[in-house]
This record gives structure tokens, C-alpha cells and sequence, in this order.
């Protein structure tokens, strides 16, 4: 711009300068319709000198005065950005550290764009931890549907995870689907009872090793839960082959807590045989409501006779005895096995026979 300006200038000059080297005035006529304007190229020259230099310090002082604009503007949307970016900022702290209540007061103004989702998302984990389900859907439905399933965790939470079961089963049946998509998935199914659809299912999820034994004995727990008791035994023998060991404690545990050790008290007392499965027995046997099985309890104590110290196989021996409704011989076992390490996983046994052999300042203990 300055470079054009000092080329008209020095034209303008040359046109002055050029009368007085050739000793004549020169004159500039300039007509525009019903206008005209004369005179010498002297003034002339002055005159758009004169406004060249107007021009040049107009330019400058609008730009002054846009650059002021802007940075006024510029520092205002900072500021509003920074403040924006600190909420979101403080809300996640606030989730690192279960304060809830902070997330709600740091939310409650503006994010970032590129935020909102997220900001929606924080927002409904703090109404499921406050028990506020409904408030925590209004914020899940608001989060942009390609970004959902990036919250399934929560619609599980919410139990109205069918909002996003489509858009899974879709990625589920694909082949690059994640062990996670896979996990979820198949928490779904089964938050949803579509078990039809889990079973088609499950070989799947064993081809592809992603659920842990813990989580095989979940989703299988919930599986024979659905059905009458009277055909839980036909379900778990129509399951493949291959998942009968990942399903087998499930069973059991099922079988048990429905009443039905009479059924599987010979795979129990197996169980007895194998130092390896006490544990896993006891827990079994923590399950069960009533029972008549003397074999087991024979067997039992046969064992402990060769293993007195064997604490998992008394446990079993007092859950059983539970279920037999010989509370004495409960409260006898739970003052031996109860320590603190099985303490919470028995208590309620414990409680029901210190209170059933009217031992009350025991079961009083166990409450406080």
C-alpha cells in the first residue's frame, strides 16, 4: 500500500516538475458530464498529493481503530473460553474425586462446544449417583446419537439400555468389534432379558475370550434366573459343551438358592473330593435356602476329619447345616470359621444361625 502510494506521489512530482523543465504551465481539464474542473498541473499535483496523504491516514486509522476491535474482541472471547474451559476442567476433577454435588455446580455454566456432549454425560453420572434416574435420562437422550454409545456404561446404569441396543448389536455382530463393544453388549442382552439373543450369542463371546470367569458366572446366573426352576437343569445341559465349565457354578449356585440341592448334591459332593473347589463350594452352599442332603453334610465331615483346619470346607458345613435348619451346629461351625476375611461374604449366614439358636449377643456382633 505505501509503495503504491509513493509511485503516484513521485508520477504526480514528475507531472509538476515537467512544465517548469519545459518553461510552459501545462493545464488539466477534467469534465464529467455537467461538471468540469481545470486549472494548472502545479495544483493539480497538490491537490492529489494532498489527498493521497488524506487517504494514507484514513487507511491508518481505521485499521488503528479495527485492531483495537478485535483485540477487545479477541481478549473478551478469551476470557469466556477460559472460563468455559476451567468448568469442564473443575467437573472432571470433581468426578476423580465422587464429588457430585461440585459437578452440578460446575456445569451449570456454558462448556466449549466441542465439550457439550461430555458436559451432558458428567452431568448424568451425578444424577445416577444421587438416584435421580430421570434427570439422568433427560441429560443421556440430549447427548448427540453418534456419540451414545460412547456412554453405555451409564444407559446401563440408568436400566434403560434398549436406547442403544440397536446401535450395538449392529457393532456386536461386526468383526473388528472390540472385547469391550462384545462385554457391553452382552451386559445389555441381559439387563434387557433377551436371552434368545444371548444364547445365538455366547459361542461368540467364547471364541473371542473376553469375559473373565467372574463375568461368565455373572451373566450365567442371570441366564438361569429367568427360567422356572424346573427347567434350569434342561437349559444349562442344552448350552454347548464348551461353556458347560464356564456355566457350571452359575448352575449350581442356581440350583441351590431355588431350593435344589436334593438335584446336585452329587456334583457337590465331587466338589468335596477337590481341595481346589472348597471355596467355591462354600459359596455355593452360602446360597442355598432349604435342603436335605445328609450325603453332603456326611461327606463333609468326613473330610474336615482328615482337615480340621480346612476353613472353606466349614463354611460349607455351616451354610449347609443353614439350609437343614440345624442352627446349633451352624453356630458352632461360624465360631471357629468367621474371621475377618470371610466376615462380610458370610455375615448374613452367621446372623440367621446365632439368631436361630436364640444366641442373640452374638448375632448382635455381627450387626454392629
Amino acid at each position: 500500500m505505501i509503495g503504491l502510494i509513493i509511485l503516484i506521489i513521485a508520477l504526480v512530482v514528475v507531472l509538476a516538475a515537467a512544465p517548469f523543465l519545459l518553461d510552459e504551465k501545462g493545464y488539466v481539464l477534467i469534465s464529467f458530464n455537467n461538471t468540469t474542473i481545470e486549472g494548472t498541473i502545479v495544483s493539480f499535483a497538490v491537490l492529489t498529493i494532498a489527498v493521497l496523504v488524506v487517504s494514507y491516514l484514513t487507511y491508518k486509522l481505521v485499521r488503528y481503530l479495527f485492531s483495537i476491535y478485535r483485540n477487545t474482541k479477541h481478549s473478551f472471547f478469551a476470557r469466556s473460553q477460559g472460563r468455559k474451559q476451567a468448568a469442564i476442567e473443575q467437573a472432571l476433577w470433581s468426578v476423580i474425586n465422587d464429588d457430585y454435588a461440585q459437578i452440578e455446580q460446575a456445569l451449570s455454566s456454558k462448556v466449549p462446544d466441542q465439550y457439550q456432549d461430555i458436559r451432558l454425560a458428567l452431568l448424568a453420572k451425578a444424577a445416577l449417583a444421587n438416584n435421580q434416574t430421570d434427570k439422568a435420562l433427560e441429560y443421556l437422550f440430549d447427548i448427540n446419537p453418534e456419540q451414545q454409545l460412547k456412554v453405555a456404561k451409564l444407559w446401563l446404569a440408568s436400566g434403560n439400555s434398549s436406547a442403544i441396543e440397536s446401535q450395538l448389536r449392529v457393532i456386536a455382530e461386526s468383526k473388528k468389534a472390540t472385547a469391550l463393544e462384545l462385554k457391553i453388549y452382552t451386559e445389555v442382552l441381559v439387563q434387557q432379558q433377551h436371552f434368545s439373543a444371548l444364547e445365538a450369542f455366547l459361542p461368540r463371546l467364547l471364541r473371542k475370550k473376553v469375559l473373565t470367569n467372574e463375568q461368565w458366572h455373572r451373566v450365567f446366573n442371570a441366564y438361569f434366573a429367568s427360567f422356572p426352576v424346573d427347567e434350569v437343569t434342561a437349559k444349562y445341559k442344552q448350552l454347548p459343551k464348551k461353556l458347560h465349565s464356564y456355566a457350571y457354578s452359575a448352575y449350581l449356585t442356581q440350583m441351590a438358592a431355588a431350593g435344589q440341592l436334593s438335584v446336585i448334591e452329587n456334583d457337590l459332593i465331587k466338589m468335596v473330593k477337590h481341595e481346589e473347589q472348597h471355596a467355591q463350594l462354600a459359596n455355593i452352599l452360602s446360597k442355598a435356602t432349604t435342603a436335605n442332603a445328609r450325603k453332603l453334610q456326611t461327606s463333609i465331615q468326613d473330610r474336615l476329619k482328615k482337615d480340621e483346619q480346612n476353613n472353606s470346607l466349614l463354611l460349607a458345613l455351616a451354610c449347609l447345616a443353614n439350609a437343614q435348619g440345624d442352627y446349633d451346629l451352624a453356630a458352632r461351625v461360624f465360631d471357629k470359621a468367621l474371621n475377618n476375611e470371610n466376615k462380610k461374604q458370610y455375615m448374613q449366614q452367621a446372623k440367621l444361625s446365632y439368631e436361630k439358636s436364640a444366641q442373640l449377643d452374638k448375632a448382635l456382633v455381627l450387626y454392629k
